[in-house]
């Protein structure tokens, strides 16, 4: 979260826009997210870009088969956002708000957005909720059993699957921290 002061006012917007990006252009921004890395499968990287220099990315990707059952149709997932610290607050919401827009006008088949908040990074969805989106649930609310990472017990590196996990490995498992999930309807 960006600290309190100027916000991303009439001004900004007047010297801003967002476009796609190439990914050679956004990917030090993707190194600077707290991920740190690009999605799995990426449909559409847009920049924020203020007087013409790249300020920021927003990635969509292509999110499990079982989201677009959940939505009704094909469903993007809002995976990365980055906005560099020295533009003032509100830039991620404009960002989202744009980003939609574009969506909506270049690719009319895509009936729904989702992202997820991450509280074991400190998020609880702020950007989601003043951009509109709806808050649905956490992830694994409808499971019945917890679920677990893996983690490298000599080296703390972390597998999402046991099979990912190298054979030398000292296997450590690591409960999920549920995730606040978020949607807003394009259809």
């Amino acid at each position: 979260m960006k600290p309190q002061g100027p916000t991303f006012d009439k001004a900004w917007r007047a010297v801003s826009r967002v476009a796609p990006v190439a990914r050679a252009d956004a990917a030090p921004m993707i190194q600077k997210h707290y991920l740190g890395k690009w999605p799995g499968v990426c449909v559409m990287t847009l920049g924020l870009f203020c007087r013409d220099r790249v300020e920021g990315v927003i990635v969509f990707a292509l999110p499990p088969r079982e989201t677009f059952k959940r939505y009704g149709g094909l469903t993007w997932e809002l995976a990365r956002l980055w906005v560099a610290d020295d533009i003032p607050a509100n830039a991620e919401t404009y960002l989202i708000a744009q980003a939609v827009k574009y969506i909506k006008r270049l690719r009319p088949e895509v009936h729904a957005l989702v992202s997820y908040a991450d509280p074991s990074a400190g998020h609880a969805g702020t950007i989601y909720r003043a951009a509109n989106w709806t808050a649905d649930g956490k992830t694994d609310g409808e499971r019945k059993t917890p679920r677990f990472d893996y983690a490298d017990g000599r080296t703390g590196r972390k597998y999402s699957r046991k099979a990912h996990v190298p054979a030398d490995a000292d296997i450590v498992r690591v409960p999920r921290v549920s995730k606040h999930r978020f949607s807003y309807a394009l259809v």
